[in-house]
């Protein structure tokens, strides 16, 4: 994502068990720990799930594109260690729409055989299993389709 400032920053949940879904996690500590940034003309940047100690911005910090953010964890309403992104017209990821966008660049590796293979080696920590995309390789200025497997420039 572009530059922008940050609005909301919260790093202090611990992870949660991976395999088990928290029971009774209450709505505000959904996300765990988690960035917003305002990237101007009403686009909110989303990061979700940080493990704890590792934002590394606060409130009203200016960020720049390939900047560390955070480390990626399990906190929240989550299974499995993972970050949760997504663009919103708002500051609030409860209280806002979602925005289309496109990610500048990355690489496409495969892609997972299904949405039941992938919960399934979610749940039971297992390798999941994959399968060959037919366009691999750098891919600029698009969305990965769901199921995807991608790395991201450095």
């Amino acid at each position: 994502v572009g530059e922008g400032r940050v609005v909301l920053a919260v790093d202090k949940y611990d992870d949660q068990i991976p395999g088990l879904f928290p029971v009774g996690i209450p709505l505000e500590e959904a996300d765990g720990n988690f960035v917003v940034i305002d990237l101007g003309n009403g686009n909110f940047a989303f990061y979700a799930h940080m493990i704890k100690g590792s934002v590394a911005v606060e409130v009203g910090d200016f960020v720049t594109r390939g900047q560390v953010i955070g480390l990626v964890g399990n906190t929240g309403n989550t299974i499995a260690p993972h970050l949760h992104f997504q663009m919103m017209s708002g500051p609030s990821t409860f209280g806002s729409n979602g925005v289309p966008y496109m990610i500048h660049e990355y690489d496409l590796i495969a892609q997972a055989a299904s949405t039941e293979a992938f919960d399934m080696a979610e749940a039971e920590g297992t390798p999941l299993e994959i399968i060959p995309v037919d366009n691999p390789g750098i891919h600029k200025d698009d969305l990965p389709l769901d199921l995807s497997i991608i790395n991201f420039a450095e």
